[in-house]
């Protein structure tokens, strides 16, 4: 007997997910069977003969053959028992003297495409029955190059079509709206705001923030990168051009403006999510009756359209309690106050690995890290509590966020043993507990800094900007990790709340001078007194702190994306437009795609493979009929721009011959086309093992 530990739900979604899989490998299918259709219809007008149409590749399940008819299997072996050899073999009178038509149409048992068997291009022999007047290699030039671009056509007429379905229907992506701005990255520093709904990159239009993404990804060093937004002020709605050069982000291999897209006004319902919003509620003391899905509709009487709004309103706020209206899943309204959240510094550094990493604090200074809500797969849900704060991992005392986050990655599928501070009914006790990891090197938890508790973890040392590493006030500092903050200049201090509004009331010093800042710290080794040690602060230090703000108190990550629809509207010539437009951007963008790849600025890990195209896809599908539709015109698109390459192998090096042959009045040698077929198969096969590696990579997370 086999045991499940899956629920009829969890079953329902992997047959679900099982069902979109095979659904986009039948889906990539048709692509490339209308690309050999194409073809196909092409060499039938040329008069050029087609022994054979396939839909599948591998054994034939079904064929049929003008005088044999439908049968199972191969209509083919049956013809060659009657005609004594194989038909392509056989003239076209010995073919009619027979009964039996020239092509055998066949079903065949993989679903992975299809092809087109022509006189003359079988069994990689380039100029075979090249003397046969309805071979490939003895048709005219002009059809022959026809024939060749069919494929290419058929794929493009497909993506039209397909995008012009996806149209009609009106398809959601995340909407141009800048939410989050890295503080570094190039459109911060160019005066990009959070709200920003960006219209152009200079004279393309951007349509979606995928849009923008792409854009940023595929532009050239040196050349400027010119965005058109429109911004929202007080008075009135204004258009901006800003200049940027964007930089390659190590975490992606791409270059990139350093921004993310906003979020909408609504919480977002999803159920995995939905755990996760209900604690951030509660950690915001807004009241039990808001809930997932319900709608923010205003703060302090000014409307909010999505998350930008909420987080511009905030800022303006000045850390004063906001009132704020929402709309409940009902149709009911709840008005709540709302208590912004402290703002703290960010301070930038690199990983061991070499990939980009922040830390928060203040001056240098850290917080703990505790649990802010345990995933349901987790291997720890029964061990650890929403609210413990991690005192130390494995050997590593007081991590920060950062290091307890590479400590669990680096001992993937351990045991690893931990010390964690639990609150319970208003009593604090210390802990051992051993935590799993997964294979991935996670323990299925959600962290956030303890801001609200007085510990300290290990100090921030470095702080990297424009590339240049300076030292933090707190480096100078022997802090002993864990320990407790006690007072300012002589003011308790409770918490990091605390110490922020104390160090924003020093004074600023003398130009060259640094500011009094003595802090009280408890070492946390027993029987230790407290330490008062001098925080060294510059003026330049002291500003960035009086400078932080506010933010909205619920992370965008718990609302549902800013959506726009690219929609036609129900006018299908409108959704004709779209989709001769959607396949001219798309095309122009795989030629750049490759292009960029071969000037080093787009890294080739990027590229995807087969397995990484079906993972996507089924993602995809998941989404519903539309978003499938449009991936699919994305794929076709893709697969023209691919065969117009010139391969040998593909039809942009058949092309290349067909011209050479044209202009030179005779083709290239049996030997130099037999050689370039080899090299283009070779290539062919290094590129799917390279973009095979890269798939298998972010699948397996390596």
């Amino acid at each position: 007997m086999i045991h499940s530990n899956h629920t009829p739900l969890e079953l329902l979604h992997e047959i679900a997910s099982l069902g979109s899989f095979l659904l986009i490998l039948l889906g990539f299918a048709l692509l490339i069977v209308v690309h050999e259709l194409g073809h196909f219809i092409a060499a039938k007008w040329a008069g050029v003969r087609a022994d054979g149409f396939a839909i599948g590749m591998g054994p034939p399940l079904i064929s049929y053959r003008k005088g044999i008819g439908w049968c199972f299997g191969s209509a083919d072996a049956r013809a060659t028992e009657r005609l004594g050899k194989r038909p392509i073999e056989c003239s076209d009178a010995e073919l009619a003297e027979a009964g039996f038509g020239e092509t055998e149409y066949s079903l065949r048992a993989l679903p992975l495409g299809g092809y087109v068997r022509m006189l003359g291009q079988e069994d990689g022999q380039p100029v075979e029955a090249s003397g046969n007047p309805r071979s490939f290699a003895g048709c005219p030039i002009p059809k022959r190059i026809v024939i060749i671009l069919a494929g290419i056509a058929a794929n493009l007429v497909l993506a039209i079509v397909l995008f012009l379905g996806a149209f009609m229907h009106g398809v959601n992506f995340e909407a141009p709206i800048i939410g989050a701005i890295d503080p570094e990255g190039a459109g911060s520093k160019a005066g990009l705001r959070a709200g920003d709904r960006v219209l152009r990159n200079g004279d393309e239009r951007i349509d979606t923030f995928n849009d923008l993404v792409i854009a940023a990804a595929m532009s050239r060093p040196g050349e400027p990168f010119l965005l058109t937004v429109e911004r929202s002020t007080s008075a009135a709605n204004e258009t901006i051009t800003l200049s940027m050069e964007p930089t390659v982000d190590a975490t992606i291999g791409l270059r990139s403006i350093g921004i993310a897209p906003t979020s909408s006004a609504t919480l977002t319902a999803m159920k995995e999510s939905i755990e996760l919003v209900n604690f951030a509620l509660a950690s915001a003391d807004l009241p039990p009756t808001i809930v997932p899905g319900s709608r923010l509709e205003s703060l302090n009487g000014a409307s909010v359209a999505n998350y930008a709004d909420a987080q511009r309103i905030t800022l303006g706020n000045k850390g004063e309690t906001l009132a704020s209206v929402w709309t409940l899943p009902d149709g009911a309204r709840v008005e709540s106050p709302l208590l912004p959240r402290a703002m703290f510094s960010r301070f930038q550094g690199t990983q061991a690995d070499g990939t980009l990493r922040i830390d928060e604090g203040l001056a240098g200074l850290a917080p703990l890290s505790s649990v802010e809500a345990i995933d349901p797969s987790s291997l720890n849900i029964d061990s650890l509590r929403p609210g413990d704060v991690f005192l130390s991992v494995g050997d590593l005392a007081g991590p920060k966020a950062g290091d307890l986050i590479a400590y669990v990655r680096a001992h993937a599928r351990q045991e690893i043993p931990v010390r964690v501070l639990r609150r319970t009914n208003g009593q604090t006790e210390e802990l051992a507990l051993t935590l799993k990891t997964d294979g991935d090197g996670r323990v299925g938890v959600y962290l956030r800094a303890a801001w609200d508790l007085p510990y300290l973890a290990r100090s921030i040392l470095n702080s990297t900007t424009d590339g240049e590493e300076t030292p933090t006030p707190a480096a100078a500092l022997a802090i002993v990790p864990e320990g407790k903050l006690v007072a300012l200049n002589g003011v308790p201090i409770a918490n990091f709340y605390a110490l922020r509004s104390a160090l924003r009331a020093i004074a600023l010093p003398q130009e060259g001078e640094t500011a009094r800042a003595q802090l009280t710290i408890q070492d946390p080794r027993k029987g230790a007194p407290p330490a008062v040690v001098e925080l060294p602060l510059s003026s330049e230090e002291l500003v960035a702190i009086q400078s932080l703000a506010w933010r909205f108190p619920i992370d965008a990550n718990y609302f549902d994306p800013e959506y726009v629809t690219l929609s036609a509207g129900g006018d299908p010539l409108r959704a004709v437009v779209m989709g001769f437009e959607r396949t001219y951007a798309v095309g122009r963008s795989v030629f750049a795609t490759i292009d960029r790849v071969a000037r080093g600025t787009v890294s080739a890990t990027q590229l995807q493979g087969p397995v990484g195209i079906l993972h996507v896809g089924t993602r995809v599908a998941d989404e519903g009929l539309p978003y499938l539709v449009f991936f699919l015109a994305l794929l076709s698109v893709n697969l023209a721009v691919v065969n117009a390459l010139p391969i040998p192998i593909a039809d942009g090096g058949l092309l290349l011959f067909a011209l050479y042959e044209w202009v030179r009045g005779k083709p290239p040698s049996v030997r130099f086309q037999s050689m370039a077929v080899l090299g283009g198969i070779l290539f062919v096969a290094a590129l799917f093992l390279f973009t095979f590696a890269n798939d298998m990579r972010r699948l397996l997370g390596l």
